[in-house]
């Protein structure tokens, strides 16, 4: 039996183990993610080699929320490069919820990254153009290469997001009152909730995840979607604001690049390995998925005992 299906056996038993475990909430502020199943879980692994291991409801479709931001991050050092994208954006911690106003008021440079609200809407208005309709199929599009499959919006979720934006407004026009925002602001916001609404599963978005673990390269595809150099900023970024406020806890119990999103996803990146892709709608009090962050640590030491001879610098 090869060390894969070891880990992949590993995984399932995890699974079993924690699949009637319960604990924290859907998000509240979203009505159509309020209302999704709190009993849907699952796990996806897709290797850098393509070899992949799903179990629960992997089929299910959810929408991917701020996972997209690595995309749209990888999307944008691509087009203007990772000194133009850091100075107009950032990389710096934040010790402030993700959609702070006060933070996004008070912080110097006013985005603070990439994955805080503010940052990531002025991310995705760097990449604005002047044509809607082309604007955000470009940012779909580059989502599904990275997933090897045709990515779409789901409108139901769109509509219930964007009719409940005001603060994501008030952050957008905050921004702009600073020159931190990149082009109108309605377009954007309307760009930006429409890449939080593209629906996935965890099949796709650990075949994503996979991208960024073999160095930029599709598993599937084997097309090139990002070079080394922008992969490594995105995993940086990841390491020190993917999880929100518990991304530091995470990095010293873990130690693997992640990010999560409100519907209950969780991206983890095991760079020379493997991506990972766990779903489970119920949050705890920082917004990441409750029963997503127990899965990910036990399979963190599985990785740890199993893998003992990779070792990988996040570089900044």
């Amino acid at each position: 039996m090869s060390v894969y299906e070891i880990f992949f056996n590993n995984i399932a038993k995890i699974y079993n183990k924690l699949k009637n475990t319960t604990g924290g909430k859907n998000v509240d502020y979203i009505p159509q993610l309020a209302n999704v199943d709190p009993k849907l879980y699952a796990i996806s692994v897709c290797t850098v080699d393509g070899e992949c291991f799903d179990i629960g409801d992997y089929r299910h479709k959810f929408s991917i929320q701020s996972c997209s931001k690595i995309f749209t991050l990888a999307l944008a050092i691509k087009k203007h490069g990772i000194k133009y994208v850091h100075d107009k954006v950032g990389a710096e911690k934040s010790y402030h919820p993700f959609n702070s106003i006060s933070a996004a008021d008070k912080v110097p440079k006013h985005t603070i990254n990439s994955f805080v609200n503010a940052g990531a809407m002025a991310t995705t208005s760097m990449l604005y153009k002047p044509n809607q309709t082309a604007y955000i199929k470009s940012i779909v599009d580059n989502m599904s290469d990275f997933a090897a499959n045709k990515l779409h919006v789901s409108k139901q979720i769109y509509h219930s997001e964007i009719s409940h934006s005001d603060h994501n407004l008030a952050l957008a026009y905050l921004l702009k009152s600073y020159h931190r925002f990149y082009s109108d602001v309605p377009p954007c916001v309307e760009a930006y909730t429409k890449q939080c609404s593209v629906l996935v599963d965890t099949c796709d978005v650990a075949m994503m995840a996979a991208t960024f673990a073999k160095g930029g390269v599709n598993p599937e595809t084997k097309k090139r979607l990002i070079s080394q150099q922008n992969v490594d900023y995105v995993l940086y970024s990841m390491s020190i604001a993917g999880l929100y406020d518990e991304t530091d806890n995470w990095m010293k119990e873990v130690g693997l690049p992640a990010k999560s999103g409100v519907s209950g996803v969780l991206l983890i990146v095991v760079p020379g390995l493997m991506g990972i892709s766990i779903f489970s709608p119920p949050l705890n009090e920082y917004g990441n998925s409750v029963k997503g962050i127990k899965t990910a640590k036990m399979i963190s030491k599985l990785y740890k005992s199993g893998f003992k001879n990779n070792k990988y610098i996040i570089k900044k």
